[in-house]
């Protein structure tokens, strides 16, 4: 790996979190560390191991964006909980639920 995407993996941690909106102490007690061990991680002074980067992908961080600042090609593995929840909830809806989901989003995206 060339040296300027290791030393942007915290950066990129740190954005995947936010964007799964997961609060520092929850993601790191999700990982079994402290805080300020998540810290040290987005702050770039250290990198999560690969069994903290196994949980973090359960809870739908874009793992290989992390480590090599290359998105992973989007499957359900890649969305936040809720994103899958919704999708869920769309797939097992009939016809009219479906349209209903689809007017809420485009509502809700306005």
């Amino acid at each position: 790996m060339n040296r300027r995407n290791f030393d942007h993996i915290g950066e990129r941690l740190r954005q995947e979190r936010l964007r799964l909106d997961v609060a520092q102490l929850a993601m790191a007690d999700a990982c079994d560390v402290s805080r300020g061990t998540l810290a040290t991680w987005e702050k770039g002074e250290q990198s999560p191991n690969a069994a903290a980067l196994a949980v973090m992908a359960g809870l739908g961080v874009d793992v290989l964006y992390v480590v090599t600042g290359q998105h992973a090609n989007a499957s359900v593995q890649t969305l936040a909980p809720d994103e899958r929840e919704l999708l869920d909830c769309y797939g097992r809806a009939d016809d009219s639920g479906r349209a209903a989901i689809r007017a809420v989003a485009t509502l809700a995206a306005r």
